[in-house]
């Protein structure tokens, strides 16, 4: 007896769930089908009923997780937040040890940045594009002149990602905070 469509689509959203964290915590290329799919509680088999390929996962896990990041920065708490506002609130809810520590659920820009800059064109692309939608939702948050909040969203995604990245890499938890507070008390200003 074949299964229902509904089961196949929580099946699937399984796959990319487990995916969207594995990839994040592990990276794409060290994550193999066989360990995203006992992950996800399900055999190997089942994975090409889903996905043509792990590119075709991949993109997938990229789309779901920057609709996590446009929740964690634009809803959850800051909807109704402008201008200094939300950039003080946006950057202190990104630059924290828990964040940090817990890369699974984090942004995927500092987990995977250097993997998708070898990926294929396909992935680069799907990239871009979201990294556009989340900058160009970061400008209207910080109003003005829209060439100068994309300007300064860029800006500040970018340093955001620089100093998550170097707070994961230093295995000194003071150090990581001292990194992750710097930029907090740059942007405060």
């Amino acid at each position: 007896m074949p299964y229902s469509a509904e089961h196949k689509a929580r099946t699937r959203t399984r796959i990319l769930n487990a995916a969207t964290q594995l990839f994040r915590r592990d990276g794409f290329a060290q994550t193999g089908v066989d360990t995203l799919m006992a992950e996800a509680g399900l055999t190997r088999g089942g994975f090409y009923a889903h996905f043509r390929d792990k590119i075709d996962l991949f993109v997938h896990a990229l789309h779901a997780a920057f609709d996590e990041a446009q929740q964690n920065l634009l809803a959850r708490g800051l909807d109704g937040l402008q201008g200094k506002a939300w950039r003080v609130a946006a950057t202190r809810r990104y630059l924290n040890l828990n964040h940090r520590m817990h890369a699974a659920m984090g942004c995927a820009i500092p987990s995977l940045g250097a993997e998708i800059a070898r990926a294929p064109r396909e992935v680069r692309r799907i990239f871009a594009k979201r990294f556009e939608m989340l900058i160009g939702s970061m400008a209207e948050r910080l109003e003005g002149d829209p060439a100068t909040a994309r300007r300064e969203a860029i800006a500040l995604l970018s340093q955001w990602v620089g100093a998550m990245v170097i707070a994961r890499a230093v295995p000194d938890r003071e150090l990581a905070q001292e990194i992750l507070e710097a930029l907090q008390d740059e942007r405060d200003g």
